[in-house]
């Protein structure tokens, strides 16, 4: 019988996943430094918000009758966890990393259009 040869499975290095996994999830939400029009208050408390952003949709559904730090609070958290648990799932193959990276980059273009529309509301 013959022997199956078995090798570790390649894993991506951090030093590619970590950058490139903050890219796509933060990239789709540079419209607020780059829209045109005046910086407001109400410009630089999304700038502020920035950090939360890619967890906009879970603040608008679910916690809009809490205060507004708590919210945001709420917001880092969800937002931390997601991005943590993408890191740690594209960096265990090379396959898994090329099918997240584009995917969280698709989510969070449609999350981003989603805080737009809230945004210009």
């Amino acid at each position: 019988m013959l022997k199956r040869v078995t090798r570790p499975a390649k894993r991506p290095s951090l030093k590619v996943v970590v950058p490139i996994i903050l890219f796509c999830t933060y990239y789709p939400y540079s419209w607020v430094i780059l829209n045109e029009g005046s910086w407001t208050g109400y410009r630089w408390t999304w700038i502020k918000m920035w950090p939360g952003l890619p967890a906009i949709a879970p603040r608008a559904l679910f916690f809009h009758y809490v205060s507004d730090g708590f919210a945001y609070l709420l917001m880092l958290l969800i937002t931390a966890v997601l991005v943590i648990l993408m890191i740690y799932l594209a960096s265990l193959r090379r396959w898994l990393f090329g099918v997240i990276a584009p995917l969280v980059f698709i989510l969070s273009v449609v999350n981003s259009m989603l805080a737009y529309a809230l945004y210009r509301a």
